[in-house]
């Protein structure tokens, strides 16, 4: 019989010699420091570029920094802010403030969050798997999750979406930490530590949307699948007091939160209702037969452990959600979880959270499944592996099967380290040249940037391009993170905003101009014929005509030209 450690959450906890506690804490800083080694080297350059959705993150929260307001002007916002043509939640563009109020405005600061983010979300996974399956199965799923690629990934992009894995964890663990089911009954149940529990769970649902929905299905179902212990806890006064403790801290930030979601659907759920599964006019058996199919395909093992997310521009591709040699692990978790589910309340929520992970996804479109949304529960699938892991290693050990031990833990590792050598290589070396991922990042934009900053002062007007050649984005916000705009000076410049696509453009802001072929032509006409001299430096995509001589040519790894700076002087005597 497989065995992972305590079986029941209703069991006393197990005493652990010193030594053995020491040697526990020794793994795992070595397994934080291994963590740490993928996720904070080199932050500025890996992944490259910066992203869309990394600057308007970045960019509304060095707005609240040094104004007290976001982007368009709303004083420290709770429920929104409006960023890229939708509206987005609020809690990572306040997480970075503390960073940029010491490093300033720049990629690093952006992604710094997200990394620190990432290992504490490992912290956390040990201690909630050591709570509940033993240390050992707390310690092999937090070097399992160490050491994966997608949260690796997550770990380095600053943006709203890669906190979420923390936030889906976290809600969990408080409950567990305050003796909660499925934690351990048998301590004494403190008011105090329910409500830090609760007001814990209402401060995670204000992050990611995946979260948001993720968090309250999955505390629910845990509450389904561990009724008589709840139901246990009311017949006594003290922990009836913990349980409405629970309560009233969630209500009250969840309250307000669900209140905005009903009367404010087309705002804060804009984002949401613009990419949802079915069709406009599908009927209601259509639409959850659709959600139903995207639902299963998250268990399908082409996506779990070859394809992934097909966002280039965001993920290494092709990459599985979970690395190939989880799949033994796996099976060997639910071959010890399965068996106890009827006993071990621990079990019975592993079970269920497993198969909600997906959840969060199930009724969004995106180019392929989407690995954001859907890490809102990767958590529970590499608690599952760290379990298996756990009991296949007892099992062996304990009867003394040392050369197949042997055998088995280094079929394990050498294919990890297999796996973990690909993905090194393609993620922090190779990947930055691919053309999808060099323009999807901005790359250009950030050379031409670099150009530009030191001449900025003298130049009266920068004429740029408006979309990008692989994504249709508007690099209006990349530029001004690269170049670290001043928010006083954004609010007291003109600006100017067009909503009619599905991306937010700003046309203008102060001296830049980001306008497509044809308008710049007309602008450019317009500057000729002025009756004020002015220096011009456009930034155009190699097809377009140029105004005069090239002063500067950013060219892509390939050697192409990607951008051509040109610099000139129009209006006044040189009509």
């Amino acid at each position: 019989m497989l065995t992972a450690g305590p079986t029941c959450p209703t069991a006393a906890p197990l005493r652990v010699p010193p030594s053995s506690r020491r040697r526990v804490r020794v793994v795992l800083v070595l397994v934080l420091l291994v963590a740490a080694a993928w996720r904070l080297p080199g932050l500025d350059r890996v992944p490259p570029g910066l992203h869309q959705d990394e600057a308007v993150n970045a960019w509304n929260a060095y707005c609240l920094l040094t104004s007290g307001r976001d982007q368009t002007g709303t004083a420290w916002p709770v429920f929104h802010m409006r960023a890229l043509g939708g509206y987005r939640s609020v809690l990572f563009a306040y997480c970075l403030i503390p960073f940029q109020a010491v490093g300033g405005i720049n990629v690093w600061t952006s992604r710094l969050p997200a990394a620190i983010a990432g290992l504490v979300a490992i912290l956390l996974l040990y201690w909630t798997g050591a709570r509940l399956f033993g240390r050992g199965a707390g310690l092999a799923a937090a070097f399992l999750l160490a050491l994966s690629p997608v949260h690796i990934q997550m770990s380095r992009y600053g943006n709203e979406t890669t906190l979420t894995p923390l936030l889906a964890l976290a809600p969990f663990a408080a409950l567990v930490w305050a003796g909660l089911p499925p934690g351990d009954s048998d301590r004494r149940l403190s008011w105090k530590r329910s409500l830090v529990a609760g007001l814990l769970t209402g401060v995670c649902c204000y992050g990611y949307g995946a979260a948001r929905l993720f968090v309250p299905i999955f505390l629910t179902a845990c509450i389904v699948v561990t009724l008589s212990d709840w139901r246990g806890l009311l017949r006594a006064a003290r922990r009836k007091a913990a349980v409405l403790s629970l309560c009233v801290g969630a209500g009250l930030l969840l309250g307000p939160l669900a209140y905005k979601h009903v009367t404010e659907p087309h705002i804060i759920g804009k984002r949401a209702q613009a990419t949802w599964v079915w069709d406009a006019g599908d009927p209601v058996g259509v639409r959850l037969a659709k959600v139903a199919h995207r639902y299963a395909q998250h268990f399908h093992p082409r996506y779990l452990f070859v394809e992934g997310d097909a966002d280039e521009a965001v993920w290494l591709v092709p990459v599985g959600l979970l690395p190939a040699c989880t799949l033994p692990a796996l099976i060997a978790g639910l071959a010890y979880a399965v068996p106890r589910v009827r006993r071990s309340a621990a079990c019975r929520v592993l079970l269920v959270g497993v198969l909600l992970y997906p959840v969060a996804d199930a009724f969004n479109r995106h180019v392929s499944l989407h690995n954001q949304r859907t890490s809102a529960g990767l958590w529970l699938l590499f608690l599952l592996a760290g379990v298996g892991v756990s009991a296949v290693a007892r099992f062996l050990i304990h009867r003394r099967l040392w050369v197949s031990t042997a055998a088995a833990a280094t079929a394990f590792f050498a294919l990890l380290a297999s796996e973990q050598m690909q993905f090194t290589r393609a993620y922090f070396y190779s990947r930055a040249a691919k053309p999808t991922v060099y323009y999807g990042t901005h790359q250009d934009l950030l050379a031409a940037c670099d150009w530009l900053r030191p001449r900025l002062d003298a130049v009266d007007t920068v004429l740029c391009f408006a979309d990008g050649p692989v994504l249709g984005y508007t690099p209006w916000v990349v530029t001004l993170v690269a170049l670290q705009h001043d928010p006083r000076q954004w609010f007291s410049e003109p600006r100017v905003l067009d909503e009619s696509g599905t991306w937010d453009r700003y046309v203008r802001f102060g001296k830049f101009w980001f306008v497509r072929p044809d308008e710049r032509r007309q602008r450019l006409a317009e500057l000729a014929a002025g009756s004020r001299r002015q220096r011009v430096v456009s930034l155009l995509r190699p097809d377009e005509p140029l105004p005069c001589a090239p002063a500067h040519i950013v060219r892509d790894p390939l050697g192409q030209p990607a951008v051509i700076i040109c610099d000139c002087e129009l209006g006044g005597a040189l009509r």
